[in-house]
């Protein structure tokens, strides 16, 4: 794709770090719904953990599978202790998605709960594109640097050239926001996928 819309060498002159918490979450993102890979990945690591832990996990497995309420998975999405049920949860989240989805971009407007946040953008980078519209329309009311540059990847997994100038100015914004993070890479990140980097 031409990156017409972008400053002449932007991606020279702005490098993509290859390892980052944005990396991490678009990876979450693409693998959400490849239930192959995460069955092996929890037959990698569920019989290592240890009797206290995996009992815990089941009961959290158990209390997802369980859940039929908006709000209860909203709760579970800033609460889930257990890595290995985070795929279960966005998966009962995004069964829900007409329900959960306007909750949840009325909550991330002010969350400052890192969890909670990297669920919300893993949950919209699945979601039905109509929810990826109704972020960029609340996009600026978001406060927290780290849940822009998070929720920056759904628009470039969603391929949303039209949003190239937002994310541009949260680029430049969050890096100087938070120097001391490498928060600016969810915008670069989501710029180099829509611009096939």
């Amino acid at each position: 794709m031409h990156c017409n819309n972008l400053p002449k060498h932007f991606f020279k002159n702005n490098q993509l770090s290859e390892f980052s918490t944005a990396m991490l979450t678009h990876f979450r993102m693409i693998t959400l719904t490849i239930a192959d890979l995460n069955d092996q990945v929890a037959d990698m690591v569920v019989p290592g953990m240890d009797e206290a832990r995996l009992e815990k996990y089941q009961i959290e497995k158990d209390s997802i599978r369980s859940l039929n309420k908006a709000e209860d998975i909203i709760m579970y999405m800033r609460k889930i202790k257990e890595p290995q049920n985070s795929n279960i949860l966005l998966e009962k989240a995004l069964d829900y998605q007409d329900e959960v989805v306007p909750l949840v971009l009325n909550k991330i407007r002010t969350s400052g709960h890192d969890v909670f946040i990297e669920n919300t953008a893993i949950l919209l980078a699945n979601a039905d594109v109509k929810y990826t519209e109704q972020l960029y329309d609340i996009f600026h009311e978001i406060r927290n640097a780290y849940a822009r540059s998070e929720l920056c990847i759904v628009f470039g997994v969603k391929k949303k050239v039209e949003y190239t100038e937002l994310l541009l100015e949260q680029y430049h914004l969050i890096k100087k926001e938070r120097p001391d993070q490498d928060y600016e890479q969810g915008p670069l990140l989501a710029l180099n996928l829509i611009y096939g980097k």
